[in-house]
């Protein structure tokens, strides 16, 4: 039956084969087998463990969530019979009620408390940071505040206060609980964490304000940078595949504050990979960060006929694939030094470069999309400027050839190179010095830091027996 696990679930995928294996699982549920347990819920939720507060149900339910549903019965009955907290949660996911409750130990208690949380938010629709409710449903909300004064296990008492603030009735007494529960090491064993200083952090951030988040002592737990990223998640909007930037225009006074405190204080909170951060449209780069504010100089940061050449690169080229208005914002500004601080040093005096604008593609992306958008255009853009980049590939010519063979993309400027190669090779012809410049800088091509499409049409301008012997081009 482990078997079962890569087939039918994998970091919250679901396939055919999930769907079809859900009846078999709920027949060993019947047998109180808790692993089958554990698989329904992956099946109806992906990753169970990323789901600790109720604005997360939404994001994990997948597909077959309704097929699991069909079987909640003798799910339900299975917490009847053993009190089994993954069978709860998954009760609560599948957004039903227990209607027959095991015996209340302490955890179970503190289960059902979160049970209440999750389904109340679902049903009042709260989210994080509101105001407190008036017309949520409240039935459970006495207990539960009850529970929270007075229960002697602190498990008990977080998670009733947990239950309190995700009901939608955020007060000083349940934020002041969570706040000081979320400093300390208390570790529980059930399915929503493993240790309640989390899920008291988790529920402190949702029933804070925003203020609040930053206003918090500063080396609290939850920390700043986890603070900023809440913050953003609520006053950025959802990014779809592609991001699309915030004009400057549009930049509240509380999207304002938030990355004003980020880059002043934690600014790994703007270049991290946290999930969910990538999901929201936020700059993804301190530059960015700093161009959206209007703190930034340099090329990128004028004002052409289109517009702000950052938010016309950004925008218009590699969110709508707008070329014509890139290439003509492009021709109003010194395009050499524009191109120096798109593909910007990742350190200073270092030769290895990132894109300093802000770029978020999901999916598989073997050509590199964005960064073959940039190199091309600005191939295209830098047509009369001949001698700019006859200079700079003099001068990284020896480098380039005195090494035999490839893995020299953190050893040059790869990407400004790729793009003078073809600005020249475009615009009358490549000098053949140069023709030894044309390679992948990576050992397997498809890695290249210049994208392998412009590689493939810079080869077109080697010599044939060049180009045959060059295993990229075989």
């Amino acid at each position: 039956m482990y078997g079962l696990y890569s087939a039918t679930t994998h970091q919250g995928s679901v396939y055919p084969a999930s769907k079809a294996a859900i009846p078999f699982l709920a027949e060993l549920v019947r047998h109180d087998n808790a692993t089958a347990l554990v698989f329904l819920a992956r099946i109806a939720v992906g990753e169970t463990h990323f789901v600790t507060r109720p604005d997360d149900v939404g994001k994990a339910t997948s597909e077959y969530a309704d097929v699991v549903a069909e079987f909640a019965g003798d799910i339900e009955a299975m917490w009847a019979r053993t009190g089994d907290d993954e069978a709860l949660r998954l009760l609560v996911l599948l957004g039903r009620e227990p209607k027959e409750l095991p015996a209340l130990s302490s955890d179970a208690t503190a289960g059902l408390c979160l049970a209440h949380a999750f389904l109340a938010a679902r049903d009042d629709g709260v989210t994080p940071g509101a105001a407190k409710r008036t017309d949520a449903r409240a039935e459970h909300v006495a207990a539960a505040r009850d529970l929270m004064a007075t229960s002697p296990s602190l498990y008990v008492r977080g998670a009733a206060a947990a239950c309190v603030v995700y009901s939608g009735f955020a007060d000083d007494d349940s934020l002041a609980l969570l706040h000081h529960l979320a400093q300390g090491e208390y570790p529980v064993h059930d399915a929503w964490t493993t240790d309640l200083a989390e899920l008291a952090a988790s529920a402190w951030s949702f029933g804070t304000d925003d203020d609040g988040l930053l206003t918090a002592p500063k080396n609290s737990c939850p920390n700043l940078h986890s603070r900023l990223l809440e913050r953003m998640a609520r006053q950025f909007r959802p990014s779809g595949e592609v991001y699309r930037p915030l004009a400057p225009e549009e930049l509240t006074a509380a999207q304002r504050a938030t990355l004003e405190t980020a880059l002043r204080t934690s600014p790994e909170t703007i270049t991290g990979v946290d999930v969910d951060h990538l999901w929201i449209d936020v700059p993804g780069t301190v530059a960015a960060a700093h161009r959206l504010l209007g703190t930034a100089t340099g090329e990128l940061s004028r004002r052409t006929s289109r517009g702000l050449l950052w938010f016309v690169l950004e925008d218009g080229l590699l969110a709508r694939d707008d070329r014509e208005s890139a290439l003509a914002a492009l021709a109003e500004v010194d395009v050499w030094a524009a191109l120096a601080e798109v593909f910007a040093a990742q350190q200073p005096n270092a030769t290895t470069e990132s894109i300093s604008l802000t770029v978020r593609r999901f999916g598989d992306d073997r050509e590199n999309t964005v960064t073959l958008a940039l190199c091309s255009a600005f191939a295209d853009a830098l047509a009369g400027h001949r001698s700019q980049a006859e200079a700079f590939l003099d001068e990284w010519l020896p480098r380039v050839s005195e090494v035999d063979g490839y893995d020299l993309a953190f050893a040059v400027p790869a990407q400004r190179i790729g793009t003078a190669l073809a600005a020249l090779a475009r615009s009358g012809g490549l000098p053949a010095r140069f023709h030894p410049m044309i390679k992948p800088y990576h050992r397997f091509p498809e890695y290249s830091e210049v994208p392998l499409p412009l590689l493939r049409e810079l080869a077109e301008v080697l010599p044939a027996d060049a180009r045959d012997s060059n295993r990229l081009w075989g």
